[in-house]
C-alpha cells in the first residue's frame, strides 16, 4: 500500500484498489475513531455524495477502510472551501471541527469538491427533517456552485461530428480546459459553456466548429478582467466573435474547392458571480430555468423560427419546415459580416442550463426541453444521458451535442 499520510493521530495508506486505510494514533484515538465512523454513517443516511463512503470497520484495530476522495484540492481558497463546509452543515447536518482547504480533496472521477477527515467532527440533526422555516434564519449566500455535464453523439447521417463543446474555466492567471464532467466555484473563476455545430460539408463543417473552439480557448483569457462591466464585455466579446468570423472565411477562401461554404455556428454562456452573458449566432440554442420558469435565452436566426415564435406557425409546422436549417447568419459561411446576438442576464441563486446544438431540438419538443430543465435536483450526469438519448432515438440523424448545467449558491 502507498502511504498518504503518517502523522501523530492518523496513518494513512492507499491500496492497490484505491481504497483509503486510515489507523488512528494518539489521544482518545478510540474516541475519534468511534466519532469519524458515525459521522460517516450519518452522512451516508443522509445521502452527501461528496465524502469518504466507509468500506470496512475494525473498531480492535482502531482503523476502518474507505472509499477514495481524490487529490488534495490544492488551488481552492479558503472562501470556497468555508463556503463548501456551510453547505455540509446547511444540507446534511454535519459541522466540521477544521473547515480549511487542507480538508478539501478534488475527486476527478465525480467532477467536484470532497471533503475528508470528521474525526471531531458534530453531527446535528438532520436538515431534511426539518419543516420549519423561520423568517431570517438562512445563511448568507457566499458563492456560486456550477457543475456540469456534457455529451455529443454523432448523427447516423453523417461521416464525421462536427459539433464542438467547450468547458473552460477562467481566473486572472489564465484559463482551464475541463473535460465532460466537472464543477466550478465561481469567484475569481468565471466559467464558460459554449456548443458549435459546423455548417459546410463533412471536412468543412468539422473544421470550422473546431476552429471556433480553439480561437476561444485561445483568446478567452481576455474577457475575464471586462466580466463586470456589461458595455464593455459586450464589446470586446463581439470583437472575439468577429475575428473568428473573419478568419474562418480567410481560410475558406484560401482552399474554394474542399472548404467553400464553411462556417459553424456558436453558443456561448460566460457565468460569473450573480449573472450570465451569452453570445450566440445560428440555430445552437441556451436556455434557462429558474424553478418552473423555462427560458430560451437566444433565437434562432432562421426564418421559420422567426414565424414560429411570432405565433404565425405551429410548432408542428415548424419542425416540418422545408427551410427550417436554412441560417441567415452564421460564423464563416462566406458571410461578409455577422450580426451575434449579445446579452446579459442575472443569474438566479439556483437554477439550469442547456446548451446543444439542433440535434437535441431535433429530437425533443419544446415541451420535452423544458421537462429536462425542471427535473428535480439530482445528478446531472443522468439528466444529461436521460436527454441525450431521447433526443437521439427520437431523430438522431444529426449530430447530437449538449451542456447541462447546475447552478447553486452555497
Amino acid at each position: 500500500m502507498r502511504e498518504l499520510k503518517d502523522g501523530i493521530r492518523s496513518l494513512v495508506k492507499l491500496d492497490w484498489k484505491g481504497r483509503v486505510h486510515k489507523w488512528f494514533r494518539g489521544t482518545d484515538a478510540d474516541k475519534r475513531y468511534a466519532n469519524e465512523v458515525a459521522v460517516l454513517k450519518a452522512l451516508e443516511e443522509r445521502s452527501c455524495s461528496y465524502v469518504p463512503r466507509l468500506l470496512e470497520e475494525h473498531p480492535d484495530e482502531l482503523y476502518f477502510v474507505s472509499t477514495n476522495c481524490g487529490a488534495p484540492a490544492t488551488r481552492i481558497t479558503k472562501e470556497k472551501a468555508t463556503a463548501l463546509f456551510h453547505e455540509l452543515e446547511h444540507d446534511y447536518g454535519v459541522r466540521h471541527d477544521d473547515p480549511e482547504p487542507r480538508n478539501v480533496t478534488y475527486n476527478a472521477k465525480q467532477g467536484r469538491f470532497n471533503l475528508i477527515d470528521f474525526e471531531l467532527a458534530e453531527i446535528l440533526p438532520d436538515p431534511s427533517t426539518d419543516t420549519e422555516q423561520p423568517g431570517g434564519q438562512e445563511h448568507p449566500s457566499l458563492v456560486t456552485r456550477i457543475s456540469w455535464a456534457a455529451a455529443s453523439r454523432k448523427g447516423t447521417l453523417h461521416a464525421a461530428n462536427d459539433d464542438f463543446w467547450l468547458a473552460l474555466s477562467l481566473d486572472p492567471d489564465g484559463s482551464t480546459n475541463f473535460p465532460t464532467e466537472g464543477e466550478v466555484i465561481l469567484d475569481p473563476e468565471h466559467l464558460i459553456l459554449a456548443v458549435s455545430d459546423g455548417i459546410g460539408g463533412q471536412a468543412a463543417g468539422e473544421l470550422a466548429s473546431r476552429l471556433i473552439m480553439s480561437w476561444i480557448r485561445k483568446h478567452a483569457s481576455q474577457l475575464h478582467a471586462t466580466a463586470e462591466n456589461d458595455e464593455l464585455f459586450a464589446k470586446r466579446l463581439t470583437a472575439l466573435m468577429e475575428e473568428a468570423h473573419e478568419g474562418l472565411n480567410n481560410i475558406a477562401a484560401s482552399q474554394p474547392e474542399s472548404l467553400r461554404g464553411m462556417g459553424a455556428t456558436l453558443t456561448l454562456a460566460y457565468l460569473l458571480p450573480g449573472k450570465i452573458h451569452y453570445a450566440h449566432i445560428g440555430d445552437s440554442r441556451l436556455y434557462l430555468a429558474d424553478g418552473d420558469e423555462v427560458t430560451q435565452l437566444t433565437e434562432d436566426h432562421c426564418d421559420a423560427w422567426q414565424a414560429f415564435k411570432k405565433g404565425k406557425i405551429s410548432e408542428l409546422t415548424y419542425r416540418q419546415h422545408p427551410r427550417r436549417s436554412a441560417l441567415y447568419d452564421a460564423m464563416g459561411g462566406g458571410h461578409p459580416r455577422i450580426r451575434p446576438q449579445i446579452g446579459t442576464a442575472p443569474l438566479p441563486s439556483e437554477a439550469r442550463l442547456l446548451i446543444c446544438s439542433d440535434g437535441i431540438v431535433n429530437g425533443l419538443w419544446e415541451r420535452h426541453i423544458a421537462e429536462a430543465l425542471r427535473t428535480p435536483a439530482s445528478d446531472i450526469r443522468e439528466i444529461r444521458d436521460t436527454t441525450l438519448n431521447r433526443a437521439y432515438q427520437n431523430s438522431g440523424t444529426d449530430d447530437t451535442t449538449l451542456i447541462l448545467a447546475d447552478i447553486k449558491d452555497v
